[in-house]
């Protein structure tokens, strides 16, 4: 088929041209220079069946990471499907901070230990990684959906990290801390993009992220959506690690991200709980990136 006819076959499902080339080049397995190139596409009639599949989806707001299966993130490329939340570049704030401060820390203390929590893809904590790979002791992926664990591990493989990171299956902590052995003197820094959004809350959300995303993902119970954050801190709080920490020296620095209408409320709880933190402004200039700091 020639490249043109294809290009018209996509555009009459009322799919911007940008799409279409970039579902063409995935199913043809071209590179741009070669797409661009080409004159001719090697397109079977049960290809053509798949692709007006496809972009019928796409018209009706199906997210294109999931139809490319890549998202890039913080200028890395990694798989998704339909079972994992798509990586965002509003989020690429908190791998900037955690990367910087796992820097700093390096300089101080030893034995640095990294722990991502629902995980999801494994974008963020791979970004850090990829940053930070010399200063980190161990590092763990941790999340509650085996699906999600089984894209993370899909990432895991394709940068080479089978051997750095171990998945776990856990609620949150619950599971983690009773399988390390715990010494003194350890960092440990962890970074957690929780389901935030109050349950139903779609008034601010996209079409395609209602529709498509995993609502596990997204969604947790009514009142301010900051619950499961709650829980996590109430974890840490709780752990033997802090309870020790008199002895062992032990710093725990939390990334967490949180919806747009929660810094009020996120503020209010973290000083009731008399924790030091900071708010960072997130690539749209809100303020959504939370460090804490437990020591």
């Amino acid at each position: 088929m020639k490249k043109q006819e294809a290009l018209l076959f996509g555009k009459k499902f009322w799919v911007q041209l940008s799409i279409v080339e970039k579902v063409l080049m995935k199913k043809t397995g071209l590179n741009k220079t070669q797409f661009f190139l080409s004159e001719q596409l090697k397109l079977s009639k049960k290809d053509l069946e798949e692709l007006e599949v496809l972009f019928k989806k796409i018209a009706f707001w199906y997210p294109i990471e999931y139809a490319l299966e890549n998202a890039t993130f913080y200028w890395l490329d990694f798989y998704v499907d339909k079972r994992c939340l798509i990586p965002r570049d509003d989020t690429e704030i908190m791998v900037d901070k955690a990367v910087k401060t796992i820097h700093e820390l390096s300089l101080q203390k030893n034995n640095i230990i990294y722990i991502d929590i629902w995980t999801w893809s494994w974008a963020i904590p791979i970004s850090i990684i990829d940053n930070v790979w010399q200063y980190v002791d161990k590092a763990f992926a941790v999340d509650i959906s085996e699906d999600a664990l089984e894209v993370a591990y899909k990432n895991i493989k394709n940068y080479n990290l089978v051997d750095k990171i171990k998945l776990l299956k856990s609620d949150l902590l619950s599971d983690l801390f009773p399988l390390l052995q715990m010494e003194g003197g350890r960092v440990w820094v962890i970074t957690a993009n929780l389901p935030y959004i109050k349950n139903e809350d779609f008034w601010n959300m996209d079409q395609d992220v209602i529709l498509h995303e995993p609502s596990v993902a997204l969604y947790w119970w009514e009142k301010t959506g900051f619950e499961l954050y709650e829980k996590l801190i109430e974890q840490i709080l709780d752990s033997p690690l802090l309870q020790r920490r008199g002895a062992g020296g032990e710093v725990i620095i939390l990334f967490i991200e949180i919806w747009f209408d929660q810094k009020e409320y996120a503020i209010n709880y973290l000083n009731s709980e008399k924790l030091k933190f900071e708010i960072f402004k997130d690539n749209w200039w809100v303020e959504r990136c939370v460090k804490i700091e437990f020591q």
